[in-house]
């Protein structure tokens, strides 16, 4: 469902002014860009900033779900399955701690046809059709069993033990592993299935570090057992994977063992434990609760990233928790030579030299954007610049710096994004700095903070020179008085406007 986290501390120069562009080449491209992900639902590093603001899970949750309440699951299916691996020819089990039964069949001691002793690796190969087991020496044990209606299954939670699937790249301790051969033709395939109950299967998501603050654990675990529930509901035998999720990012990303008990495992445990049975739901449905790692500062419209008409909690919200120094993808900016651009985008127009009629969604995300070369030009979505050009989110500007950082940022997630998106680059004037916005220029100094000035009061304030004039930056944001006039205090004054437009400095 997203991307792995990377946990990275977001380096000083991020709240820096924006490096001047003579030092990217003159057929450079540079994409300044802030989020992770497809920018859908809940934001990782969002919650992980609200809960260090003091948010509880259930404010995060129906922050980022619009319309949703936290319920409790009905109609929970006993077990949950998961696709580990697909398309192998041979899978290799190594039996940790305990003994790993191969059973033939079904599940019953009775089923048992080979048993990999503690500390033993063994090989299952696809042969023929069939399942031929190989013993640590790679000495056959028995001949060819089962087939594409036969299924074989590794058992070791009854027996205290993990078992360790290296192409599966995880350990796993709970539930029991299923064998199927498939997809015969000239040859056949071997896939693996975990099947697990819904508690335990939440365990081993390994989607945020189980180190961070424990309400933004427990949001992460209401929201993964809503996407689990809400796949599981729709069925558990999906083409290709016979399951109701993988365990990679195309739906969520599962260790099992390996996050259970890892580093802190046991405050992801616990995070689990703490919110058992509690989902997101939307008119006492569960929802499928998409997630990212980073929005970047505002999650988009669903309409905007896969189609489709839109869905009442999947609307673009602000997110004020984003902006946190742990985050490593609240801002970055990718250099990328117009030979590197043209090779990737592959577009048949010659080399590319330039962008335009940048088209957005209500985050900033790009909707669809013109693509010029020297043999004519073509227009592509957003999604398709981020996968082709390698780029961590498509909420990017290009050759133009509007990222929101520092102080400036501060004040604008305080405003809950409502000076809507940055029109200009983070300028220094009259010792200080300011950015533009489509609703809102926002000043900050160092002796006054940071303020936006909107509406009547911002056309004065600017025809009065801004910063450069008398009245110096100001010292509080536009307020509206009860008479319906509005005010905002400065360094050497206060100014009143009326809603005509008529202002005055006191």
């Amino acid at each position: 469902m997203r991307r792995a986290l990377a946990f990275l501390v977001l380096v000083s120069t991020l709240a820096a002014l924006p490096a001047p562009a003579a030092l990217a080449a003159p057929d450079d491209f540079t994409f300044f860009g802030s989020g992770f992900g497809h920018g859908l639902g809940l934001s990782q590093w969002g919650a992980y900033g609200l809960a260090q603001e003091g948010w509880g899970q259930e404010r995060i949750l129906k922050h980022f779900y619009s319309k949703t309440r936290v319920e409790r699951a009905e109609n929970v299916p006993r077990t949950l399955r998961i696709g580990l691996t697909q398309g192998r020819r041979k899978i290799h089990l190594e039996a940790r701690g305990g003994r790993v039964d191969l059973r033939l069949g079904g599940r019953r001691a009775s089923d048992t046809i080979a048993t990999i002793p503690g500390g033993e690796r063994w090989t299952v190969r696809e042969v023929g059709g069939k399942y031929r087991i190989l013993d640590a020496n790679g000495d056959r044990v028995g001949d060819p069993v089962g087939g594409t209606a036969t299924d074989l299954f590794a058992i070791y939670e009854s027996n205290g033990a993990r078992v360790d699937v290296p192409e599966a790249l995880h350990t796993y301790a709970r539930g029991y592993v299923e064998f199927n051969i498939y997809d015969c033709g000239s040859s056949c395939a071997m896939r693996l299935v975990l099947v697990i109950r819904p508690e335990q299967y939440l365990y081993g998501l390994a989607e945020v570090p189980s180190s961070w603050p424990v309400t933004a654990l427990r949001a992460q675990a209401i929201a993964a057992r809503s996407y689990a529930l809400s796949k599981a509901a729709a069925g558990q035998h999906r083409p290709v994977c016979n399951c109701a999720l993988y365990a990679t990012s195309f739906d969520q990303v599962y260790a099992g063992w390996d996050k259970e008990g890892g580093l802190d495992g046991e405050r992801w445990v616990r995070a689990v434990d703490d919110t058992q049975g509690k989902i997101v739901a939307f008119q006492h449905d569960v929802i499928q609760a998409f997630y990212m790692s980073s929005s970047g500062g505002h999650t988009e419209d669903n309409e905007n990233v896969w189609g489709g008409g839109p869905i009442p909690w999947l609307r673009g919200v602000c997110d004020p928790g984003d902006y946190t120094g742990a985050n490593p993808s609240a801002t970055w900016k990718v250099t990328l030579s117009d030979a590197e651009v043209t090779q990737r985008l592959g577009l048949g127009i010659g080399t590319v030299t330039g962008f335009t009629n940048v088209q957005r969604g209500v985050s900033g995300r790009i909707l669809s954007v013109t693509v010029r070369g020297e043999n004519g030009s073509t227009v592509v979505d957003g999604n398709t610049l981020r996968l082709r050009l390698g780029l961590r989110d498509d909420r990017v500007w290009i050759n133009r710096n509007r990222q929101v950082v520092g102080a400036i940022r501060d004040k604008y997630d305080a405003l809950g994004c409502s000076p809507g998106l940055a029109t200009s680059r983070r300028d220094a004037v009259a010792g200080g700095e300011r950015q533009r916005f489509q609703a809102a220029t926002i000043y900050h100094s160092p002796g006054t903070g940071a303020h936006a000035l909107r509406g009547v009061v911002l056309a004065f304030y600017k025809d009065k020179r801004g910063p450069k004039g008398p009245l110096g930056f100001p010292t509080s944001d536009v307020r509206r008085l009860k008479s319906g006039d509005l005010r905002a205090s400065f360094e050497h004054g206060v100014v009143t406007c009326t809603p005509a437009g008529a202002c005055s400095i006191s």
